[in-house]
Formats: structure tokens, C-alpha cells, sequence
């Protein structure tokens, strides 16, 4: 049987912001094995993501063994929870924040990463995805010398475009992009990126 990927971080490593901790899972954890059940089974995600069919704590902790840690492993990123820290209180998972990038050997391999974020329903519109996806940002340019980003939703998904935008993201467009099989997303970018978007390797005919 493979080994699991050497985690990059040391104990403990979070990112933090004014109201939140953002920090690896782990799949010896039952706490974020069932967290990535409830979170990824609420309306809302499948609504926005489709069905992942990770249904049960067991199938989490595979998913986050092949997946998550080889990501870690490979970018020094890829999907964190996000928990509340509030006064007097323990840290409370409500949603997960992720820059994703594939690798050289997958066909879609897009050259800039894509920033992420899922809250829980009840906690959604008090502005932890914006904040999480902030800190995701901050970290990858300041930590791993990253700057440039996209950004990628449903054309039709205001709630999440309106993240991007807070987050100072350009509108570049909508395309049916191959990395999710051929749908249609919006497009942003950070300002600072090529306006040939060739350059990260997304060749997708975008319209405006």
C-alpha cells in the first residue's frame, strides 16, 4: 500500500485572519471527516458544485488522503478548512476555503491556481467566504510568491461573483471551461494578470 504524502506544514499550521483560522485537514480526524460530509451534502454546495458522492466519514478520509494531501504535497495548497474563532468559544468548522491547481500530467492543467470557498448555509452572508478567500490569497502571494489567481463560478451564481469582485477580482468573461467537463463559468482574474489568458494555459474562447 502507498504511503500517505509527507505533509509541507508544520504542527499547527493555520492561516489566520481577523475572525477566522484556516488550516489543513486531516484524515485521521472524524471531526473533519464528518464536517466535509455535512458541508459537501448541504443544498447550497450541490446546487453550485453538483453531487460529489462523499456521503460518509469513510469516503472523506479517502478523499482527503488521494486528494487533499497529495495537493499539499505537490502546490503547498489545495483545500483548508475554515473555522469561526469567537471569544470564550472553541474554533468552529464552518466551511472550507481552497487555491487549486492540477498537475503537469492532467489535461487541463491550468498554469494559475483557482481560488475556492464553501460555508455552511447558516452562516453564509456575514462575509467568511470573502475573508477565508482573502486569507487564501494573502498567504499564496506572501508565503508561495504566487500572484496570479483565478477565479471561477457559475455565470448565473451572483453570491459567489460578488466574493470575487470584493476580493478585487476582474471580470474577464464567460467560458465552457474543460476543467469542469465543458460548463460555462464566469472568468476572473486578479488585475495583474497577462490579458492573453493563453498564458496559464486556459484556451478556452471566453465571451464577453
Amino acid at each position: 500500500m502507498a504511503s500517505e504524502p509527507a505533509s509541507p506544514f508544520p504542527l499547527g499550521f493555520a492561516i489566520s485572519t481577523p475572525r477566522l483560522r484556516i488550516h489543513p485537514f486531516d484524515p485521521d480526524s472524524t471531526a473533519h471527516c464528518e464536517f466535509l460530509v455535512q458541508l459537501w451534502n448541504t443544498d447550497d454546495f450541490i446546487n453550485s458544485s453538483g453531487h460529489t458522492g462523499i456521503d460518509t466519514p469513510e469516503k472523506a478520509a479517502a478523499f482527503i488522503r488521494r486528494r487533499v494531501l497529495a495537493d499539499y504535497a505537490r502546490n503547498r495548497h489545495g483545500q483548508f478548512l475554515v473555522s469561526l474563532v469567537e471569544a470564550n468559544q472553541a474554533p468552529r468548522l464552518i466551511g472550507c476555503a481552497s487555491l487549486m491547481k492540477g498537475g503537469p500530467s492532467d489535461p487541463h492543467y491550468y498554469l494559475a491556481p483557482d481560488v475556492g470557498y464553501t460555508i455552511l448555509p447558516e452562516e453564509s452572508g456575514k462575509g467568511y467566504a470573502t475573508e477565508a478567500a482573502k486569507g487564501m490569497l494573502d498567504y499564496a502571494r506572501l508565503e508561495l510568491g504566487i500572484d496570479s489567481v483565478f477565479g471561477f463560478c457559475a455565470a448565473g451564481n451572483l453570491r459567489s461573483r460578488r466574493v470575487l469582485e470584493k476580493l478585487g477580482m476582474e471580470y474577464r468573461g464567460v467560458a465552457a471551461l474543460s476543467v469542469f467537463g465543458g460548463e460555462e463559468s464566469a472568468v476572473y482574474t486578479l488585475p495583474s494578470m497577462a490579458q492573453d489568458l493563453a498564458v496559464y494555459n486556459l484556451t478556452e474562447t471566453i465571451c464577453k
